[in-house]
């Protein structure tokens, strides 16, 4: 298929405006594919009511922005036909799992173009996503027992919804290896390996410099599946050493927030929720990144790769995706809070070692993980696959 094919984007939010990993992802692509001499439309929802039906040109993409979904989301799934069919894409992608997903199959259906979908997580693979979620964060005594029902019923629709488009997916892509065997499982696909890439930053401070700065960084939500508790555990540990540990990130409840950061230590300071241009800033500056999640949760953390291109070894609490970090000296995988707090001082205080890791971490990034890099499996992986777009 020649340049100048015509590729849609379809998602919740642009990260200009909201949004996380999956959000972060989709806008590399989405640019990457138009400064290769794609056509590119990124389709998605704003809460900024002056930009509501507007389009905005973003770098190389055309912004799309639709009016937000209340909390019954399928209700009007339909609204993402009438920009699809005003831009008649040859390729539909979508980064992330949703009940849209239907109407992207609806419109596949009866249209000459292809849909592509991307596992971002580990929670996706599985046909019973959204009651589950609810099962998680719900219960009958918070929303009365009248709520719950509807509640209820309303994340078994979305999944009804997300698994019939499911099943119109002419490509999917998966992260890792436990994703590709549950998305065969859960919805009869075989999946391709898509691999996460960032931009190079423009310049990297000296190590000597990152290692006198004795920075330790930790950034997510706060979420219960990214164990927060488990990095201010750790900071308070460590009260004995001269490491000043920074969390960046918050969570919409207050009253968790609160009890949460109830006894937090002296040696550890909490920014908040920030932009995402913002929380990179921190990146910049640390010595060392900690992952806290769970392996249940995330597919591939956008923070490793952050981390990596700015030459920062990751400390990560038993999630590593295929043995990544392990096989390929990226930082440590440790099991404990005593495990953790060891290999942290050890790099702290060794210069030697903390150098070689740090040179290691960022040639392997570029290898790997630049939005070039990216582009390029991508597209090779379609190829492959008979289903170029070039």
């Amino acid at each position: 298929m020649r340049k100048g094919s015509k590729i849609a984007f379809v998602m919740p939010w642009h990260i200009s405006e909201r949004g996380g990993g999956a959000e972060v992802q989709a806008n590399y692509l989405a640019q990457e594919l138009g400064q290769r001499g794609f056509t590119v439309t990124y389709i998605c929802q704003t809460r900024v009511p002056d930009k509501i039906d507007t389009v905005e040109l973003i770098g190389c993409v055309k912004v799309c922005y639709l009016k937000p979904s209340g909390r019954f989301q399928w209700q009007d799934q339909s609204k993402y036909l009438k920009p699809l069919k005003n831009f008649e894409p040859d390729y539909i992608l979508q980064r992330l799992s949703s009940n849209v997903i239907y109407v992207l199959g609806k419109y596949r259906k009866t249209h000459n173009c292809q849909l592509i979908w991307f596992c971002t997580d580990n929670k996706s693979p599985f046909s019973d996503l959204y009651a589950t979620k609810f099962k998680k964060q719900s219960g009958t005594k918070r929303l009365g027992f009248i709520k719950h029902i509807i509640f209820a019923f309303n994340s078994k629709l979305m999944d009804y919804f997300r698994n019939k488009g499911m099943k119109l997916v002419d490509v999917a892509f998966s992260q890792n290896s436990f994703q590709k065997e549950h998305i065969k499982k859960s919805f009869g696909l075989d999946s391709l390996h898509m691999i996460s890439g960032h931009p190079i930053p423009d310049h990297q401070i000296p190590t000597s410099n990152r290692f006198d700065q004795k920075v330790i960084l930790w950034c997510a939500n706060f979420g219960a599946h990214k164990r927060p508790e488990l990095f201010i555990e750790l900071a308070s540990k460590m009260q004995h050493t001269n490491l000043k540990f920074i969390m960046v990130g918050g969570h919409s409840n207050q009253n968790y927030v609160e009890t949460l950061l109830k006894n937090k230590p002296e040696n550890l300071t909490v920014t908040g929720k920030l932009s995402f241009t913002e929380a990179l800033s921190y990146f910049d500056r640390s010595t060392l990144f900690v992952n806290t999640s769970t392996s249940g949760g995330d597919g591939f953390p956008n923070t490793f790769i952050q981390s990596w291109l700015r030459s920062v070894p990751v400390v990560t609490f038993g999630f590593d995706p295929d043995g990544m970090i392990s096989k390929n000296k990226l930082g440590y995988n440790v099991n404990s809070l005593n495990d953790g707090s060891s290999k942290i001082e050890e790099l702290c205080i060794d210069y030697k070692t903390y150098e070689g890791m740090s040179r290691h971490v960022y040639k392997y990034a570029l290898e790997h993980h630049s939005v070039k890099i990216m582009t390029d499996n991508f597209l090779k992986q379609l190829e492959d696959e008979g289903t170029a777009l070039y």
